[in-house]
Protein backbone atom coordinates (compact mmCIF):
# COMPACT_ATOMS: atom_id res chain seq x y z
CA UNK A 1 0.00 0.00 0.00
CA UNK A 2 1.24 3.50 -1.05
CA UNK A 3 0.65 6.30 1.17
CA UNK A 4 -0.40 10.30 0.08
CA UNK A 5 0.61 12.85 2.24
CA UNK A 6 -1.48 16.21 1.22
CA UNK A 7 -0.51 20.04 2.11
CA UNK A 8 -2.19 23.07 1.87
CA UNK A 9 -1.96 26.73 1.95
CA UNK A 10 -5.12 28.39 3.17
CA UNK A 11 -6.41 31.51 3.11
CA UNK A 12 -8.89 33.37 6.08
CA UNK A 13 -10.68 30.81 8.41
CA UNK A 14 -11.33 27.68 5.42
CA UNK A 15 -8.61 25.56 6.80
CA UNK A 16 -10.77 23.42 8.60
CA UNK A 17 -13.30 22.96 5.75
CA UNK A 18 -10.56 22.73 3.55
CA UNK A 19 -8.51 19.89 4.97
CA UNK A 20 -11.39 17.62 5.22
CA UNK A 21 -12.61 18.17 1.58
CA UNK A 22 -9.08 17.88 0.11
CA UNK A 23 -8.86 14.48 2.08
CA UNK A 24 -12.16 13.05 1.47
CA UNK A 25 -12.13 14.42 -2.41
CA UNK A 26 -8.67 12.44 -2.78
CA UNK A 27 -10.08 9.31 -1.49
CA UNK A 28 -13.02 9.22 -3.94
CA UNK A 29 -10.71 9.90 -7.04
CA UNK A 30 -8.32 7.62 -5.94
CA UNK A 31 -10.98 4.75 -5.43
CA UNK A 32 -12.62 5.80 -8.52
CA UNK A 33 -9.32 5.53 -10.82
CA UNK A 34 -6.34 3.90 -8.79
CA UNK A 35 -5.29 0.78 -10.01
CA UNK A 36 -3.24 0.60 -6.48
CA UNK A 37 -4.86 0.72 -2.77
CA UNK A 38 -3.29 4.11 -1.21
CA UNK A 39 -4.02 5.48 1.86
CA UNK A 40 -5.13 9.14 2.36
CA UNK A 41 -3.28 10.79 5.16
CA UNK A 42 -4.43 13.80 7.12
CA UNK A 43 -3.68 17.10 5.34
CA UNK A 44 -0.93 19.04 6.72
CA UNK A 45 -1.72 22.67 6.68
CA UNK A 46 1.05 25.49 6.70
CA UNK A 47 0.62 28.16 9.71
CA UNK A 48 1.10 30.37 7.14
CA UNK A 49 -1.70 31.85 5.21
CA UNK A 50 -1.75 32.04 1.34
CA UNK A 51 -2.08 35.78 1.80
CA UNK A 52 0.56 36.65 4.02
CA UNK A 53 3.85 38.13 2.32
CA UNK A 54 5.43 36.37 -1.13
CA UNK A 55 8.11 35.65 0.45
CA UNK A 56 6.75 33.95 3.15
CA UNK A 57 3.93 32.30 1.57
CA UNK A 58 6.99 30.71 -1.24
CA UNK A 59 8.93 29.72 1.53
CA UNK A 60 5.81 27.72 3.89
CA UNK A 61 5.32 25.85 0.68
CA UNK A 62 8.32 24.74 -0.21
CA UNK A 63 8.60 23.39 3.01
CA UNK A 64 5.06 21.46 2.36
CA UNK A 65 6.37 20.60 -0.92
CA UNK A 66 9.54 18.95 0.77
CA UNK A 67 7.32 16.79 2.98
CA UNK A 68 3.85 16.21 0.95
CA UNK A 69 3.08 14.40 -2.32
CA UNK A 70 0.78 17.82 -3.65
CA UNK A 71 0.50 20.53 -2.08
CA UNK A 72 -3.19 22.82 -3.05
CA UNK A 73 -2.68 26.75 -2.78
CA UNK A 74 -5.92 28.22 -1.86
CA UNK A 75 -7.59 31.50 -2.11
CA UNK A 76 -10.65 33.47 -2.91
CA UNK A 77 -11.48 34.51 -6.58
CA UNK A 78 -9.85 37.94 -6.37
CA UNK A 79 -5.91 36.01 -5.79
CA UNK A 80 -6.59 33.95 -8.88
CA UNK A 81 -3.58 35.25 -10.70
CA UNK A 82 -1.72 35.38 -7.27
CA UNK A 83 -1.94 31.51 -6.85
CA UNK A 84 -1.32 30.91 -10.11
CA UNK A 85 1.95 32.30 -10.37
CA UNK A 86 3.16 30.97 -6.74
CA UNK A 87 2.23 27.79 -8.10
CA UNK A 88 4.10 28.32 -11.05
CA UNK A 89 7.06 29.36 -9.50
CA UNK A 90 6.86 26.09 -7.11
CA UNK A 91 6.66 24.11 -10.23
CA UNK A 92 9.59 25.58 -11.88
CA UNK A 93 11.63 25.13 -8.61
CA UNK A 94 10.32 21.68 -8.19
CA UNK A 95 12.03 20.86 -12.04
CA UNK A 96 15.13 21.41 -9.85
CA UNK A 97 14.26 18.69 -7.04
CA UNK A 98 11.78 16.45 -8.88
CA UNK A 99 10.95 14.72 -5.42
CA UNK A 100 8.72 17.97 -4.62
CA UNK A 101 4.84 17.78 -4.36
CA UNK A 102 2.96 19.01 -7.05
CA UNK A 103 1.47 22.50 -7.02
CA UNK A 104 -2.09 22.58 -7.40
CA UNK A 105 -4.01 26.05 -7.13
CA UNK A 106 -7.59 25.60 -5.08
CA UNK A 107 -9.88 28.66 -5.72
CA UNK A 108 -13.53 28.75 -5.47
CA UNK A 109 -15.13 31.45 -7.61
CA UNK A 110 -15.65 34.51 -5.56
CA UNK A 111 -15.18 32.37 -2.07
CA UNK A 112 -14.98 29.07 -0.48
CA UNK A 113 -18.72 29.37 0.99
CA UNK A 114 -19.74 29.06 -2.49
CA UNK A 115 -18.79 25.31 -2.57
CA UNK A 116 -20.13 24.95 1.52
CA UNK A 117 -23.35 26.56 0.52
CA UNK A 118 -23.52 24.24 -2.29
CA UNK A 119 -25.22 20.96 -1.56
CA UNK A 120 -28.52 22.31 0.55
CA UNK A 121 -29.77 19.25 1.57
CA UNK A 122 -26.21 18.77 3.14
CA UNK A 123 -26.38 21.77 5.04
CA UNK A 124 -29.51 21.56 6.35
CA UNK A 125 -28.56 18.43 7.94
CA UNK A 126 -25.81 20.29 10.40
CA UNK A 127 -27.64 23.52 11.18
CA UNK A 128 -31.55 22.59 10.48
CA UNK A 129 -34.06 24.06 7.76
CA UNK A 130 -33.06 27.26 5.97
CA UNK A 131 -36.16 28.55 4.09
CA UNK A 132 -34.64 31.33 2.41
CA UNK A 133 -31.72 29.32 0.69
CA UNK A 134 -31.23 31.44 -2.77
CA UNK A 135 -29.86 29.15 -4.91
CA UNK A 136 -31.58 27.23 -8.00
CA UNK A 137 -29.21 24.48 -8.03
CA UNK A 138 -25.42 24.07 -7.09
CA UNK A 139 -23.99 26.03 -10.09
CA UNK A 140 -25.56 29.09 -8.88
CA UNK A 141 -23.71 29.61 -5.94
CA UNK A 142 -20.81 30.81 -7.93
CA UNK A 143 -22.54 33.72 -9.02
CA UNK A 144 -23.93 36.82 -6.50
CA UNK A 145 -27.86 36.29 -5.20
CA UNK A 146 -30.20 38.30 -3.47
CA UNK A 147 -32.41 37.44 -0.28
CA UNK A 148 -36.26 38.69 -0.37
CA UNK A 149 -35.23 41.04 -3.10
CA UNK A 150 -32.62 42.91 -1.54
CA UNK A 151 -29.37 44.02 -2.79
CA UNK A 152 -27.52 41.30 -4.45
CA UNK A 153 -24.63 39.34 -1.98
CA UNK A 154 -21.66 37.56 -2.47
CA UNK A 155 -21.83 33.79 -1.06
CA UNK A 156 -20.32 34.95 2.24
CA UNK A 157 -22.74 37.22 2.86
CA UNK A 158 -25.44 34.97 1.98
CA UNK A 159 -23.74 32.28 4.58
CA UNK A 160 -23.53 35.00 7.37
CA UNK A 161 -27.23 35.14 6.38
CA UNK A 162 -28.76 32.36 6.56
CA UNK A 163 -26.71 31.13 9.58
CA UNK A 164 -26.10 34.10 11.76
CA UNK A 165 -24.24 33.14 15.11
CA UNK A 166 -24.33 29.61 13.62
CA UNK A 167 -21.45 30.39 10.68
CA UNK A 168 -18.79 30.44 12.59
CA UNK A 169 -19.25 27.24 14.32
CA UNK A 170 -19.71 25.47 11.18
CA UNK A 171 -16.94 26.71 9.69
CA UNK A 172 -14.75 25.26 12.58
CA UNK A 173 -16.46 23.10 14.81
CA UNK A 174 -19.01 21.38 12.06
CA UNK A 175 -16.83 21.74 9.03
CA UNK A 176 -15.77 17.70 9.07
CA UNK A 177 -19.33 17.23 9.67
CA UNK A 178 -20.34 18.90 6.60
CA UNK A 179 -17.69 17.71 4.56
CA UNK A 180 -18.77 13.79 5.40
CA UNK A 181 -22.29 14.95 4.44
CA UNK A 182 -21.87 16.57 0.98
CA UNK A 183 -22.54 14.87 -1.57
CA UNK A 184 -19.55 15.21 -4.24
CA UNK A 185 -21.71 14.59 -7.13
CA UNK A 186 -23.67 17.84 -6.11
CA UNK A 187 -19.99 19.75 -5.44
CA UNK A 188 -19.08 19.12 -9.01
CA UNK A 189 -22.10 20.16 -10.52
CA UNK A 190 -20.17 23.51 -9.45
CA UNK A 191 -17.63 24.86 -12.20
CA UNK A 192 -14.72 25.81 -9.94
CA UNK A 193 -14.97 22.74 -7.71
CA UNK A 194 -14.96 20.81 -11.37
CA UNK A 195 -11.75 22.69 -12.50
CA UNK A 196 -9.78 21.69 -9.27
CA UNK A 197 -10.88 18.18 -9.39
CA UNK A 198 -9.65 17.90 -12.46
CA UNK A 199 -6.24 19.87 -11.81
CA UNK A 200 -5.98 17.40 -8.63
CA UNK A 201 -6.29 14.44 -10.80
CA UNK A 202 -3.36 15.61 -13.20
CA UNK A 203 -1.18 16.11 -10.21
CA UNK A 204 -2.20 12.55 -9.19
CA UNK A 205 -1.45 11.29 -12.25
CA UNK A 206 2.27 13.14 -12.57
CA UNK A 207 2.69 11.14 -9.11
CA UNK A 208 1.91 7.78 -10.60
CA UNK A 209 -1.13 7.34 -8.03
CA UNK A 210 -3.43 7.28 -11.01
Amino acid sequence: MRTLLPGLLVEGSDGPYLRSLVERQLEEILLAGGAQTVDVLRCEVSPVRSNDRPDLVLAAAEELAADCDIVFVHGDQDALEARRKLVAELEQRRAEAPRAGVSVPLVPVLMTESWMLADRKALESVVGELPEYPYSGPAAVEKRTALKGGKKMTPKEVWKTLLGSDGPEVLHDGAELLVRRTDLAVLAQVPSYRTWCEDTERALRERRFL
